[in-house]
């Protein structure tokens, strides 16, 4: 085993165990993966609990679902992984989990609200599509996200009545996005505890989607650093900014905030 394949396997539990710790993956619940090479995928094993993963523990699967390493057997969702990365050549990592409150929001039929929260806006661009109904671990729910994530501005689909599909470049910037959409939900549903939520201003929405859109071509450059997908690579072009680092990002969105924040009082 070469050092990026064990890098990425460690990669990989160490979100797990993350995401365990929120609280986004009870039990055996959640999956992850990302890509190792031209047709090697890493992939989350079925049924073991994810927040004590070993290195050793990690699937290696071809794109076509074919199992090519590994004493246990890959995740169910094996499909949806794969439909993701068909769609999107220009990410290396796929988060599948279960965070309770943008699942309850499925549950109970409502969707996160637009023009709410300066954090919705700048880094899903104002909205997380919902794809419809599919029974876990069938086909029909891996062509229920093709829709919605084959679409570049959307790194995230909420499933119906079952959790949230995260992209990113790695696996790192896959499991942000997990966090920042529950939080989102997380606010919203306290708003509606003390009364309802109030919209921001109209004209702060333009400059936080200004800001979302600088976000989807500079990530590319934050978090591990590299995205070793070929597809990566060759598809997608890179943005003239050489270098953006994650304080960089960090620095971009803070500000886009603040803004937005100060002008809806």
């Amino acid at each position: 085993m070469n050092e990026l394949e064990w890098n990425l396997r460690s990669d990989i539990c160490e979100v797990a165990s993350r995401l365990y710790t929120a609280g986004f993956m009870t039990g055996s619940d959640g999956n992850l993966s990302t890509i190792l090479s031209d047709n090697e995928v890493l992939i989350t094993p079925s049924r073991l609990c994810k927040g004590f993963l070993k290195p050793m523990q990690i699937v290696k699967i071809d794109k076509q679902g074919n199992q090519l390493e590994g004493d246990l057997p890959p995740t169910v969702e094996v499909a949806m992984h794969l439909a993701a990365y068909q769609e999107r050549p220009d990410i290396c990592s796929v988060a599948h989990c279960h965070p309770p409150i943008l699942v309850a929001f499925t549950v109970a039929g409502l969707d996160l609200p637009s023009y709410i929260l300066p954090e919705i806006e700048v880094m899903f661009g104002g909205k997380i599509p919902l794809a419809p109904y599919a029974t876990p671990g069938s086909p029909a729910l891996a062509d229920s996200i093709r829709e919605s994530i084959r679409n570049r501005e959307n790194s995230a689909v909420l499933l119906d009545h079952h959790g949230l599909l995260a992209v990113g470049r790695d696996i790192y910037q896959a499991a942000i996005k997990v966090e920042h959409a529950e939080a989102a939900a997380r606010v919203i549903y306290y708003a509606r505890q003390l009364g309802g939520e109030k919209p921001l201003a109209a004209d702060s929405l333009e400059k936080l989607q200004q800001t979302h859109r600088k976000i989807v071509e500079l990530e590319s450059n934050v978090y591990s650093g590299y995205c070793h997908s070929p597809e990566c690579q060759e598809d997608v072009p890179q943005p003239a900014p050489a270098k953006v680092d994650e304080a960089d990002l960090e620095r971009v969105v803070r500000e886009a905030v603040r803004k937005a924040l100060a002008e809806s009082r």
